[in-house]
C-alpha cells in the first residue's frame, strides 16, 4: 500500500491534472472509468472507421480514472485480475460514455481518442490501437504512467518487467458513431456483457491520462 506522502502526491497531481485539462465526468456524481474533454487534435494524421483525423480536427479526448485504477491495483496486486476488474468497470462505463458524447458540445467531434498502457483486447469494445510514433510523447507517457503504477503498487517494478509487452503506451481510438452504435440506447441487449465476460476469461486491457 502506498505511504501517506506518496498518496498525498498522487491526490494532488490528480487534482491539478483534472483542473489543467478541464476533464469532465461522464455523469456528475457517478464514478466511471473515463473522463472526457473536447480538444483539437494535435498529433499525426490517422484513420479510424473510415474517418480521417488531421491536426486541428475536433475530437473527444478520453482519460482514465486513475483513482479507480489505483484502487483496483491496491486491492489486487495480481495485474491480470486487476485489469479484468477494470474491464468489467468499462462495461458499466461505456454506455455512459455513449450518452456523454451525444451532448451538443461534442457535435462536431467524430472520433474519440486516448493514450493507455493497458490496451490488449480493447478491440472488443469497438476501439483500435496505434503505436505512439512520436518518441518524445512515447517517453513522457511511459514515464508518467510508470510512476503512477509505482506510486500505487509496491510490486510495480516486477509487474513492469514481467508484463513489458502488455504495458506499452498506445493510442486508442474509435469513431463516435461506433461507440454509440455498440453502447448507446438501442444497442443489442447483452452485447456489452458478452464481450466483457469473454474478456474476463482470457484477455487483458486499459486507457489513460
Amino acid at each position: 500500500m502506498p505511504n501517506r506522502a506518496a498518496r498525498a502526491v498522487f491526490d494532488a497531481w490528480e487534482a491539478l491534472f483534472h483542473r489543467a485539462l478541464h476533464l469532465e465526468e461522464l455523469e456528475p456524481g457517478t464514478e466511471h472509468l473515463f473522463f472526457v474533454a473536447r480538444r483539437r487534435y494535435l498529433g499525426r494524421t490517422f484513420e479510424v472507421d473510415g474517418i480521417v483525423v488531421r491536426p486541428g480536427d475536433p475530437v473527444v479526448e478520453m482519460h482514465m480514472n486513475n483513482a479507480l485504477i489505483e484502487r483496483a491495483l491496491r486491492e489486487d496486486t495480481n495485474i491480470v485480475r486487476a485489469i479484468v476488474r477494470l474491464l468489467r468497470q468499462a462495461r458499466v462505463s461505456l454506455p455512459a460514455l455513449a450518452r456523454a458524447v451525444q451532448h451538443e458540445k461534442y457535435r462536431d467531434a467524430q472520433v474519440l481518442y486516448g493514450i493507455t498502457m493497458i490496451h490488449r483486447g480493447i478491440e472488443h469494445f469497438g476501439f483500435h490501437t496505434y503505436p505512439l510514433r512520436n518518441p518524445f510523447v512515447r517517453a513522457v507517457t511511459s514515464w508518467h504512467l510508470t510512476n503512477i503504477l509505482r506510486m500505487v503498487n509496491p510490486d510495480a517494478d516486477h509487474i513492469l518487467e514481467t508484463h513489458r509487452d502488455v504495458l506499452q503506451p498506445k493510442l486508442v481510438v474509435a469513431s463516435k458513431e461506433k461507440i454509440i452504435e455498440m453502447f448507446g440506447e438501442g444497442s443489442l441487449p447483452g452485447r456489452e456483457g458478452a464481450m466483457a465476460d469473454g474478456q474476463g476469461r482470457g484477455e487483458v486491457v486499459s486507457l489513460d491520462s
